[in-house]
């Protein structure tokens, strides 16, 4: 064989085997189950999970429906929705990458379309300064004031929501079990009273290596 063809194929070959490593798959979590089972984390798709089972558990829950009747009742309005103040997840893990924060987001959304409680931008998780910042125009004159936010409208919460993930770890030998467990709870803020609980838990094992954990 010609030293330079064989150059030319073997080159050829490393070009393709390089773009073969290099190919990526594009999906969209939202819509994919991979069963996503990562040492030490919890995937994104893990997270939207128990957002939507939880969310789809509080919205059935026989104390949440009995409270939103007598809600309806007490507003005299049957299309009354109680206005629900998020808290941010707390991270009370081992493992401070751990971004909570998706959740917190996954559960906001969850909320909103299940369309029982409203979820208020103006306390808890959801509290933003733009509110703050566009009720100051009433001091501009530039701007038409019948159109300003008005004092005295912002809607106080009478739920709340307080989501964390507590881990725990058991270490026998060369295994090591970690748990990361998350737990929910939503209250009346009027009364104080827990209506709902939650907890789900999400594993895995690992073995010592050569180098340590």
């Amino acid at each position: 064989m010609d030293f330079r063809m064989f150059v030319l194929g073997a080159s050829a070959s490393v070009v393709l085997f390089a773009g073969c490593e290099t190919t990526t798959t594009v999906y969209d979590p939202s819509s994919t189950t991979h069963n996503i089972r990562q040492e030490g984390v919890v995937s994104s798709e893990e997270m939207r999970q128990v957002a939507a089972f939880a969310v789809r558990g509080a919205m059935t829950n026989v104390k949440f429906t009995t409270f939103l009747r007598k809600y309806k009742r007490e507003m005299k309005d049957p299309d009354a929705i109680p206005v629900l103040k998020l808290d941010k997840c707390v991270n009370d893990t081992d493992d401070p990458d751990l971004n909570v924060n998706e959740l917190t987001d996954m559960l906001n959304e969850e909320l909103l379309n299940a369309g029982k409680v409203d979820v208020t931008m103006a306390e808890g998780a959801g509290r933003t300064k733009a509110i703050a910042a566009s009720r100051a125009l009433e001091d501009d004159e530039n701007f038409d004031q019948k159109t300003v936010a008005r004092r005295g409208r912002l809607q106080a919460a009478r739920l709340v929501l307080r989501p964390k993930i507590v881990s725990n770890t058991v270490v026998d030998g060369k295994r090591k079990a970690v748990v990361r467990t998350f737990v929910m709870e939503m209250a009346d803020i009027d009364t104080g009273l827990v209506m709902w609980k939650f907890t789900k838990q999400l594993g895995f094992m690992k073995t010592k290596g050569t180098f340590g954990w």
